[in-house]
């Protein structure tokens, strides 16, 4: 574990972020909350004739304003200054803003510096978000998928039970239908088996990716890091071979929400004794959000259960058409590059709420594997492409906000996720009419969540494309053997 530097006087650099929190010489802002009802222009007048500096509002953190003044002044000058201003009867507090800090939590993951989408300028900012928070194992991420299977980097500590809602046996290929074991055996398939026209795949251990994004074990060294490093894992199985049935889909959402629910005989299966607090969807099929499916996804809401699917891999420009991602109340999310823009792959449209990186060409998303076309046989890093990726990251990253703050509701999840976002950039084939209201921002979405209630901050096809072997990069070179099979073709709604 890295240790929090506690030397102000020199500056670390590791894995090029430094970890020295430097003050600075002088001071020009203050934060400040004004007693309800206190007239803010007239309080500015009054101040900056009181003290003969010029103070305005830069910004507003709810009821906190910062204030900006000028001319600046040393440090002991200006907290003299908060002090006066403090003591005033309109005033709730006034204090001066902390110096600048750098992130202080880096992982020794041996191929984090590959994880562009954690910390590059179009990445996430999840850098600077673990050091308000690296999770709580009090939040649970349900992934409906294709089960789960252990691997050297994902803490099986961190999975709970979850169970199997693939009711045909053939789909299941386990030996049966509906069971209580998550395991992915494998969704390999052969030429023409689920339908005339239909190519052979491999296995596509898509739980397993998609875990691996969101829950990869952090700072041991082995491997990449998933975005949240406490929560827990509920695998939720609805994917087989061939794809999954939507009754199976939507039976499995229901159970990880805490909702009754039976089997396919109409016998009760045992109820689930860890509720999610966000359901992952890194799915997508065809259809309309008809009012049953969205009744269903009404009352999962309803528990305060966030769900978060991925927009889909066709490219089209009309989402309307695209489940369960056109339902109202589920957080649609489209894939960006590296560089910003919209990846062709990505459905777009007006019920995108917010984009995340889902990578494209060889600049892919790292995540764990397995080496076995048919069953699992050996652990594995790869790297893939898809709008499963950027969903995976914007659910881990409510389980952090959940974490913050676990009464912060999905209206309000979905509301702050939207307004921390970070802008596309000038130029880019991604638009707030198109790709929702921006990328994913970890770290601003943090800090709202702590600034909208009673946070408490700690210390610390949609589906995947795998990506080209030949991208040259000389540490995923020597670390990856990446596999170039196409996986999950023709076995959900979407590509993965």
């Amino acid at each position: 574990m890295f240790e929090i530097w506690k030397r102000l006087v020199l500056p670390v650099l590791l894995a090029g972020f430094s970890l020295s929190a430097l003050a600075a010489e002088t001071h020009d802002r203050l934060l400040l909350r004004l007693q309800e009802g206190v007239d803010e222009t007239a309080f500015l007048q009054r101040i900056g004739e009181r003290f003969a500096r010029d103070f305005v509002i830069q910004r507003r953190l709810g009821h906190t304003l910062v204030l900006n003044f000028t001319p600046a002044l040393p440090r002991t000058a200006a907290a003299d200054l908060a002090v006066q201003v403090d003591s005033l009867p309109e005033v709730m507090y006034a204090q001066l803003p902390g110096g600048r800090l750098q992130p202080q939590f880096v992982p020794n993951d041996a191929l984090y510096p590959n994880q562009w989408h954690l910390f590059d300028t179009y990445g996430i900012n999840a850098q600077e978000a673990w050091d308000r928070t690296r999770g709580s194992s009090s939040v649970v991420i349900a992934q409906v998928d294709t089960g789960i299977l252990g691997h050297e980097d994902l803490d099986s500590g961190r999975v709970l039970p979850g169970y199997d809602f693939v009711s045909d046996p053939f789909m299941a290929n386990d030996g049966d239908g509906m069971d209580a074991d998550p395991t992915d055996p494998g969704d390999a398939v052969a030429q023409d088996e689920c339908g005339n026209g239909n190519d052979a795949a491999d296995s596509s251990w898509h739980g397993l990716l998609v875990a691996g994004i969101m829950l990869a074990t952090a700072d041991n060294t082995l491997g990449v890091v998933g975005v949240d490093h406490r929560a827990r894992l509920l695998p939720v199985r609805a994917f087989g071979r061939c794809g999954g049935d939507f009754v199976d889909i939507l039976t499995g959402m229901s159970w990880a929400a805490g909702l009754p629910v039976t089997d396919e005989a109409d016998n009760p299966i045992p109820d689930n004794p860890n509720p999610a607090d966000v359901i992952n969807l890194s799915f997508a099929g065809s259809g309309s959000c008809d009012p049953v499916i969205q009744d269903i996804i009404d009352q999962i809401r309803a528990r305060g259960v966030v769900l978060v699917a991925a927009a889909g891999n066709e490219g089209m420009p009309d989402m309307s058409s695209v489940l369960p991602a056109n339902c109202t109340g589920v957080i649609a999310v489209a894939a960006t590059t590296r560089t910003g823009d919209r990846a062709g792959y990505s459905n777009y449209g007006a019920e995108i709420e917010i984009s995340a990186p889902g990578g494209e060409g060889f600049e892919s998303i790292l995540t764990l594997h397995n080496t076995g076309d048919i069953t699992a046989e050996f652990d594995d890093y790869a790297a893939f492409n898809g709008t499963s990726m950027a969903a995976a990251q914007v659910s881990a990253a409510v389980a952090l906000m959940r974490a913050v703050d676990g009464d912060v509701s999905p209206a309000t999840v979905t509301s702050l996720l939207i307004n921390s976002a970070q802008p596309f950039p000038g130029g880019s084939t991604c638009a707030t009419t198109i790709c929702g209201a921006g990328i994913l921002d970890l770290d601003a979405a943090l800090q709202q969540v702590a600034q909208s209630g009673s946070a408490a901050v700690d210390s610390g096809g949609g589906g995947c494309m795998l990506a080209g072997q030949d991208r040259h990069d000389l540490g995923l070179t020597l670390l990856l053997t990446l596999l170039l099979v196409g996986r999950l073709a023709g076995r959900r709604a979407s590509n993965p």
